[in-house]
C-alpha cells in the first residue's frame, strides 16, 4: 500500500516512521502556536490520499500526553478527503502550551475499514451486560 503526501507548504515536513515497525508515523506542526483556554486545528502543511478500503487515524504521541499538558483530540480522516490534515489540540486544565513550528505533534495510523451494512431491527439480542456503561464494570 501507498500513502501519497503532498506537501502544501514549503516548510511543511513529510511524516515518518521512528522505526520500521512503528504503528503510526510522526506528524509535525506546519506553524507557532500557544495553546491556553482554546481548542486548536494546528496545521501540518500536508495533504493525504488513503486508498479505498483504508482510513486514516490522528492520535496522540504517549510521550507527549505523559510529559507535557498538550492534549490531541482524535481525528478521523477519510480516504477521499484531500484537504489539509490538521491536528486538534487543547491543553489540559488551565495551562498553556507552545507549539513551534517543525514540533512532533500527534501520530497517523492507517487503518483498514471493513465494509458493514446497517441493518435496521426491531430488537437487539440481550446480553449479560446490557444497557451498563460509563463505569458500570468499575473505574
Amino acid at each position: 500500500m501507498q500513502l501519497q503526501v503532498k506537501r502544501l507548504t514549503d516548510t511543511a515536513k513529510l511524516p515518518v516512521k521512528a522505526h520500521l515497525t512503528d504503528a503510526g508515523f510522526d506528524m509535525f506542526s506546519d506553524e507557532d502556536v500557544t495553546i491556553k483556554n482554546k481548542t486548536v486545528a494546528v496545521s501540518t502543511g500536508l495533504s493525504i490520499a488513503i486508498e479505498q478500503g483504508y482510513y486514516a487515524r490522528l492520535k496522540a504521541r504517549s510521550g507527549l500526553t505523559l510529559k507535557t499538558p498538550l492534549r490531541v483530540l482524535e481525528g478521523t480522516i477519510d480516504a477521499d478527503y484531500r484537504g489539509e490534515v490538521k491536528v486538534i489540540c487543547d491543553v489540559k486544565s488551565n495551562q498553556s502550551y507552545e507549539i513551534k513550528k517543525g514540533d512532533k505533534i500527534a501520530q497517523l495510523i492507517i487503518q483498514p475499514l471493513p465494509p458493514v451494512d446497517l441493518v435496521e431491527v426491531k430488537k437487539l439480542e440481550d446480553t449479560k451486560r446490557g444497557n451498563g456503561g460509563f463505569g458500570s464494570t468499575g473505574l
